[in-house]
């Protein structure tokens, strides 16, 4: 089954709006860290998901809608007709019971060969490894929970000072070193920032720095990167840009990036 199938774009849209558990979410990573063409689906929904709420941001709010006058009694001998017809349906129905249709024959159970299992579910890749071949679900086959050892490579992107944004960036790289330090999971997880996302790492300036280092301390896999073209530009308008202990500066956060993405990184802007 090809992972068009597999991933549908309810379910991927679902990932991007943050809606999933952090089961879900680790296995829609893993995917998508083997597959260079559904990583390209996600960063199109993302872009999408990003235009729409720019155009609805500022949209006024519809007007009331009041009941017109001498509605009132309608609409309840209305209700009144509704309940009727229904409790004369169901009377009808305990009275002759199910009946057999002349061509169809009797009602028979349906047959549920070849249906795949539900993508939400909430097998976890240990309860997968121990069921039989034929019952487990495509996402989450031997083969895959077998490369669940290899090492996973996330990169997160952060250009954005939306105090949602940053808070993000901090809350889904976090969830992603619990998870898979508990699986023993060997992974690496990288957050770049530039542009206004700078500010997340600026000594004199970031939200979070008590988190940030606790986070350093408890994870040796998370790095924490600024873009050096952004520092710049930030001293250029007279904007300190001393950064927190232990980030690391790169030349270009988009020079970066594309780096980290021909390693076989899974990109994520947040």
């Amino acid at each position: 089954m090809s992972n068009d199938q597999q991933f549908s774009d309810e379910l991927l849209n679902s990932f991007v709006d943050n809606e999933l558990t952090t089961a879900e979410k680790s296995r829609v990573y893993l995917r998508i860290n083997q597959d260079e063409s559904l990583n390209r689906r996600v960063c199109e929904l993302r872009k999408t998901r990003d235009l729409v709420q720019m155009a609805y941001k500022d949209l006024p709010a519809p007007p009331s809608i009041r009941p017109l006058a001498g509605t009132g009694w309608s609409v309840r001998r209305g209700v009144a007709a509704g309940l009727v017809l229904v409790l004369g349906v169901l009377v009808g129905w305990l009275q002759f019971g199910p009946t057999t249709h002349p061509v169809m024959g009797p009602p028979q159970a349906a047959s549920t060969q070849g249906i795949n299992p539900d993508i939400h579910s909430q097998t976890t890749l240990a309860n997968v490894a121990a069921q039989p071949a034929s019952q487990a679900d495509p996402l989450t086959m031997p083969s895959v929970v077998a490369a669940t050892k290899q090492e996973m490579k996330i990169l997160f992107h952060l250009n954005s000072g939306n105090p949602d944004r940053i808070k993000e960036v901090l809350d889904e790289s976090e969830s992603l070193l619990k998870l898979y330090r508990e699986q023993k999971q060997p992974a690496r997880v990288e957050i770049v920032t530039n542009g206004q996302g700078l500010n997340l790492l600026l000594a004199s300036g970031s939200p979070y720095p008590g988190r940030i280092k606790r986070m350093q301390q408890q994870y040796a896999n998370l790095t924490f990167v600024a873009c050096q073209n952004t520092m710049e530009r930030f001293t250029s308008l007279g904007i300190q840009t001393d950064l927190l202990p232990g980030v690391i500066i790169i030349d270009s956060a988009v020079a970066q990036i594309i780096r980290l993405q021909q390693e076989g990184w899974v990109y994520i802007q947040v």
